[in-house]
């Protein structure tokens, strides 16, 4: 029998604060996502980024509803995912901001260019070309899928977001590993 247990919630729909809380406590790589609307370059932090098909090969992610990078995906049809680095909180902060997209791009210290369609900054440990293939919205987000039509795959370890923070892996080996 369940009585009354701090582990059993007493709550049927939870509220603003433990729903935050709760989504404090994931882990997520964190990305950057960039398009080029009518208005120019755009681009946004994500920490939502998931394989979805290999055949096709589609990702996704999830863009605010009043992004300005979601507007530019919807008219070019195309974007680019670029997997941070865990030396690169600086990039994840800029994109973050709420300053207009284009002044994300001024002065940023790497270097960028419009590659397949999408700006794409230089140095990213990873990075995914996308034709959009789908959107849904879900309450104040839209979840962007995308199919992949080119990749670039660099070096180094992800940078997480985790509690409120970036994290970076600790080095250990992965010694639940049973892979062979």
């Amino acid at each position: 029998m369940r009585g009354a247990s701090p582990f059993w919630p007493t709550e049927t729909s939870p509220g603003d604060v433990p729903c935050r809380d709760y989504y404090r406590k994931l882990v997520a790589g964190v990305a950057v996502v960039t398009a080029c609307g009518a208005s120019g370059w755009s681009g946004t932090t994500v920490s939502t980024v998931t394989s979805v098909s290999m055949d096709p090969p589609v990702i996704l992610c999830c863009v605010s509803s009043g992004s300005r990078t979601l507007a530019a995906i919807r008219h070019a049809k195309r974007f680019a995912v670029h997997l941070l680095a865990d030396d690169q909180p600086d990039l994840a902060d800029r994109f973050s901001r709420s300053p207009s997209d284009n002044s994300r791009f001024a002065d940023l210290g790497y270097e960028v260019r419009l590659i397949r369609g999408a700006p794409v900054i230089a140095g990213a440990m990873a990075v995914g070309w996308c034709d959009l293939h789908s959107l849904t919205e879900v309450g104040d987000h839209f979840v962007l899928f995308g199919r992949l039509t080119a990749v670039r795959v660099g070096h180094g370890r992800p940078l997480l977001w985790h509690d409120r923070t970036y994290q970076a892996l600790d080095g250990r080996p992965d010694i639940m590993s049973t892979a062979t």
